[in-house]
């Protein structure tokens, strides 16, 4: 997507971006880089990304320059770079440092302190603080590394500066190495979706599955947007993967995937593919409830699956169906972050319906 479609940036952004490309600019010239950054979207890890010119080569003396000096030397004799001997003296020649670095070992501390930033994202408690700071110390070896301003913007992501990341990622977006990133369009994604973006949201998404079809993170915020979408088809591709794929069979995404099932299992009349979905989503709940057993969507999941489906698959009896939907919801109940409201609503309906089926069990029965 060019430049993920976004529109011309205000006057006022465009003076608090310039102040951004300061910032990033200092930081990249090997100074103590304290300054503030401004992200942009996603990138390769959650946008970052300060602003400056990430494509100019690193300031200080080179090689270079150290091989003019050396060669503009007149003195007389054998001396070399310049510096003159007498007669049969035995001079030894000097020779200048090379102030550039080693391609393969800048590389190498650029992913030591990227690795570092993504294990303080990681924690429980995400420390944006700390992923900031390493991913400038990356951008110190190599400035036009779109990984490590992909970072940054993952950073102020984290720190809920969600328009100081998408600067920073609009910014980075203007290189082309940049439009073939995962993990830019990724963060873009994470930015959308908090800010109230959804379409652009899923796009970026796409975007990243497309490039990485192993971006995990990518894959399974897709698949949230296809289950809102009603994009069943396409969510259970998502979601089959992950866990067969991926073998990722914690309890949201197992849960997510027995969503998937459930939404197919209402594209059929009862019976035949209808009731083989209804298993599958079962399963893939149960399942979830022992990954986590305080896992409170996979109990609610469950009891709309029973509370939605007559005849269930397995099930005869009417009323034994319909306790098992209220059973799944009094389990809802119990879970840590629990909607009360939302669980009264489900109450009511089952309810009803097990008056109504005891109304016509005793009519059976007369």
């Amino acid at each position: 997507m060019d430049r993920m479609s976004t529109s011309r940036v205000p006057s006022f952004m465009t003076r608090r971006l310039g102040a951004v490309l300061l910032c990033f600019a200092v930081a990249c010239g090997g100074g103590s880089k304290k300054d503030k950054t401004t992200p942009k979207k996603d990138q390769g890890g959650q946008s970052m990304k300060d602003g400056g010119d990430p494509e100019a080569p690193p300031t200080g003396g080179g090689a270079g320059s150290a091989g003019d000096v050396a060669g503009t030397g007149s003195g007389s004799g054998t001396g070399s770079a310049g510096i003159a001997s007498e007669p049969g003296e035995t001079v030894q020649a000097v020779v200048y440092p090379n102030l550039d670095q080693d391609p393969a070992q800048a590389k190498a501390k650029v992913d030591a302190h990227l690795a570092t930033a993504k294990m303080a994202l990681a924690q429980q408690n995400p420390d944006g603080d700390t992923a900031l700071k390493e991913a400038r110390l990356a951008l110190t070896f190599d400035a036009a590394s779109v990984d490590a301003a992909a970072m940054i913007a993952f950073a102020y992501y984290h720190k809920k500066l969600y328009e100081t990341a998408e600067l920073v990622l609009d910014d980075l977006f203007k290189r082309e190495t940049a439009k073939n990133n995962a993990q830019v369009y990724y963060v873009y994604g994470l930015v959308y979706d908090k800010t109230n973006r959804p379409e652009r949201a899923e796009l970026a998404y796409q975007k990243a599955v497309g490039l990485d079809a192993n971006h995990q993170s990518a894959l399974v915020n897709l698949g949230v947007h296809q289950l809102r979408n009603g994009q069943y088809q396409e969510a259970e591709q998502t979601f089959d993967s992950l866990v067969g794929k991926f073998n990722r069979k914690d309890a949201v995404t197992l849960t997510s995937l027995g969503s998937a099932y459930r939404g197919r299992s209402a594209e059929y009349p009862p019976g035949g593919q209808r009731d083989q979905y209804v298993g599958r989503a079962d399963g893939a709940y149960k399942r979830a409830t022992q990954a986590n057993s305080n896992y409170g969507p996979a109990y609610y999941n469950l009891g709309l699956l029973y509370l939605e489906n007559s005849p269930f698959p397995g099930i005869k009896d009417e009323m034994t169906r319909l306790s098992a939907a209220k059973g799944y919801f009094d389990q809802y109940k119990n879970m840590p972050g629990v909607d009360i409201k939302l669980y009264d609503d489900r109450m009511k309906d089952v309810t009803k319906l097990i008056k109504r089926q005891e109304k016509l069990n005793k009519k059976k029965k007369s």
